[in-house]
């Protein structure tokens, strides 16, 4: 085994899974992310010819920009998918009242709101029931077949299409939160039908249990469909990926 290409492939590892969800989180170990991405490289190392003929500064310090861009191609593009479902848990949050009850979030240790913490790890689990921690592992595998070690990936089309599938941030947030804002607008309206016709009922003390109480009924009853989209994101996603790896070794 290449010790320089096993550090090579080390390095582009490394960067892969510090943006996967749960692997790139603080809260893992660092001993555990190094010792699983060691076991991948010497894995990958020792199964994929690859062949590094030039050993020049330039050509290493190339080898790892584009290490980092293969990374960036992968992980963000699956950050956009739970970057939409913490907005779309904002949207709900502020609606709902729950905009000063925030939490730790594990993935990124920023404090975010209960809502958006909620539909998180429900995201989180129907990613690890979907097997996509095994799509990413596999995608990461594929990158050394896309692009070869010391190739040169730099192509505007790359970008542009990261840059569409950012889109998808606001796209998932609106779906996902469509169902409780229109329910909210039509109660807020009513709220202010009743507020006209009936001032002496105190319209404040009604509406804060009357938002928590049917914005937890319509998570519910939407829950089938907000497992069902996601999945279907995370696959659309991870297809995307592969598109991506196959821009890059264009």
């Amino acid at each position: 085994m290449d010790i320089l290409i096993f550090i090579l492939v080390f390095i582009r590892i490394s960067m892969i899974m510090m943006f996967i969800p749960i692997f790139g989180s603080p809260a893992v170990p660092w001993i555990a992310k190094m010792g699983f991405c060691a076991l991948l490289s010497i894995i990958i190392t020792n199964s994929i010819n690859m062949e590094l003929s030039d050993t020049r500064s330039s050509t290493l310090i190339l080898s790892i920009a584009s290490s980092f861009i293969i990374a960036l191609s992968i992980g963000i593009i699956i950050r956009f998918i739970f970057d939409g479902i913490q907005m779309a848990g904002q949207y709900i949050s502020y609606e709902m009242g729950f905009t000063v009850m925030n939490v730790i979030d594990p993935i990124s240790s920023a404090q975010i709101p209960i809502i958006s913490q909620f539909k998180q790890l429900m995201a989180l689990l129907i990613f690890f029931a979907i097997n996509g921690h095994h799509y990413l592992i596999k995608a990461a595998v594929a990158s050394f077949e896309y692009v070869p070690i010391g190739a040169p990936i730099f192509h505007r089309s790359v970008f542009e299409n990261i840059i569409r599938l950012s889109g998808r941030i606001f796209l998932i947030a609106i779906k996902l939160s469509a169902p409780i804002l229109v329910a909210m607008f039509i109660t807020n309206l009513a709220m202010a039908i009743i507020a006209r016709a009936m001032p002496q009922i105190n319209i404040f003390v009604i509406s804060f249990p009357l938002y928590i109480g049917l914005g937890l009924i319509i998570m519910g009853i939407f829950m089938p469909f907000f497992m069902k989209f996601i999945k279907n994101s995370m696959y659309s996603m991870i297809s995307e990926i592969y598109k991506n790896l196959r821009l890059l070794g264009a």
